[in-house]
């Protein structure tokens, strides 16, 4: 059952290092459930077809915001600096919902 090896693991390796990779399963748990939004934004933005030059920003710009999430999320550990994941986190997700949103003014002028 690979879903819980992290659970197995708890009383088994030393503290720090057992928070550590329940930070990074965090960090990719969170990951997943963000790409679906992203993904949208991206389907959204080849039906409405917004300039190749805009989803590639969207796109680079989306996974630049995520890999500095990511690292946040595994490297924070003060509560005061959670704050600053807590923005990029929020930075990351307002990509593809402008992406979304640019796609909807293109397609509710056709």
């Amino acid at each position: 059952m690979p879903r819980t090896n992290l659970e197995t693991w708890k009383t088994k390796l030393p503290t720090d290092l057992w928070n550590h990779l329940a930070r990074a399963r965090g960090a990719h748990l969170n990951s997943m459930e963000v790409f679906p939004l992203f993904a949208a934004a991206m389907v959204a933005g080849n039906v409405a077809q917004l300039p190749a030059r805009d989803m590639n920003s969207m796109a680079l710009s989306f996974f630049a915001a995520r890999t500095l999430y990511m690292g946040l999320y595994l490297a924070v550990k003060s509560d005061t600096l959670a704050y600053a994941r807590t923005g990029v986190y929020a930075w990351s997700i307002s990509i593809p919902i402008m992406g979304l949103w640019k796609a909807g003014q293109v397609l509710a002028r056709d």
